[in-house]
């Protein structure tokens, strides 16, 4: 059986498509499957037989109605395929679905994304906030339609390559922290949205907390211009942190959070990445919640730092995040206090040394 996929964006929710797909390819050896998505996002599928994974750039070389038809066209000379599987359901899939459809007669299977139990979850008035299915389930479940079922096993789901462990342990080295003592801590201080964002002010009296205990090691993970200013500022105050942002790539960042024994994230990419790659999280949620089917995968209210609902009836107010805070103050992020995360932070650690110690 030889499956077409699409899912273009976010890297997020691309990224969460690895427990499926790993799942299914080890369940069937005989399964093959065209993974389209963006060539950024390669590196989630290394390692898994069965799986090609092509990448295109769909702003600009695929951009518009001829470029789709014209990926169309590049796509169809890899096949035939037995299936397509929509896990994105965005113009553009649904576009080239119908270009397969009537000039090849390919049907493919296309997620629910539960659109209007989300919008009551976030509505002012009349909240009904119930736990919706993960997108990881999501996911399964469109594959389920098409015949294909599998039980998704144990992370990590994410397997960096010899080249990625490379780049972070020459990146250790670079560092001058080769071996390791005491526990090793990743914080991702940012999200897309203002609203899912945690105050700077709160980060950093969490890092002095961290700090002062010697045996810890604090490294500093985030991406673009303003992330990596900020995060230069807070390692200028902190000199004994470790800056990540902006010296490693992808790979190589999948690689260092490895050796992390927790990350203390907002809701983004990098709880996502922590979670599939098997790394516990501390995850700090403002305005968005994890009932919505977003939350760190695999883990459960251990992971989960935010403000109660009874004390904040107005969470949450957004899916994404990326609506304005209706009060003006973003007391959902705010009302979380430094010294109760942190406390949250050792409790994490004990929990991941008896483990170990129980292994």
């Amino acid at each position: 059986m030889r499956l077409l996929v699409f899912r273009f964006s976010a890297m997020g929710d691309v990224a969460l498509l690895s427990p499926v797909i790993s799942s299914l390819a080890r369940k069937y050896s005989s399964l093959s499957i065209t993974l389209v998505t963006r060539k950024a996002f390669e590196p989630f599928f290394y390692n898994v037989p069965g799986v090609e994974v092509i990448g295109v750039d769909v702003d600009q070389e695929y951009r518009g109605l001829r470029g789709l038809y014209r990926l169309f066209r590049e796509l169809s000379k890899l096949g035939p395929y037995t299936r397509g599987i929509d896990v994105h359901a965005s113009a553009r899939s649904r576009i080239l679905k119908l270009f397969f459809y009537f000039l090849t007669g390919l049907s493919f299977e296309t997620i629910v994304k539960g659109r209007r139990e989300k919008k009551a979850m976030i509505r002012s008035q009349n909240k009904i906030l119930q736990p919706l299915p993960h997108v990881v389930d999501r996911y399964m479940r469109v594959f389920e339609r098409a015949g294909l079922e599998a039980p998704i096993g144990r992370a990590p789901w994410i397997n960096p390559d010899t080249q990625a462990r490379a780049l972070a342990r020459a990146f250790l080295v670079g560092e001058s922290v080769e071996k390791k003592a005491g526990p090793w801590i990743g914080i991702a201080p940012f999200a897309r949205h203002l609203q899912k964002t945690w105050p700077l002010a709160s980060v950093r009296e969490l890092m002095r907390l961290i700090l002062n205990n010697s045996d810890y090691k604090v490294f500093l993970f985030g991406g673009g211009k303003s992330e990596l200013e900020a995060l230069r500022l807070l390692q200028k105050e902190f000199p004994q942190a470790h800056l990540v942002a902006g010296k490693l790539n992808l790979e190589g960042e999948m690689a260092l959070v490895m050796r992390m024994d927790l990350m203390v994230v907002m809701d983004s990419f990098n709880m996502h990445m922590a979670t599939l790659l098997g790394i516990p999280v501390l995850s700090i949620w403002g305005a968005t919640h994890h009932y919505s089917g977003f939350g760190p995968y695999g883990q459960g209210a251990e992971a989960i730092v935010e403000v109660p609902l009874e004390k904040l009836p107005c969470r949450p107010c957004s899916v994404f995040g990326n609506k304005p805070c209706s009060r003006g103050d973003l007391a959902c992020l705010n009302w979380i206090q430094p010294a109760y995360v942190y406390r949250r932070l050792e409790e994490r650690l004990a929990e991941k040394r008896l483990k170990t110690q129980s292994a």
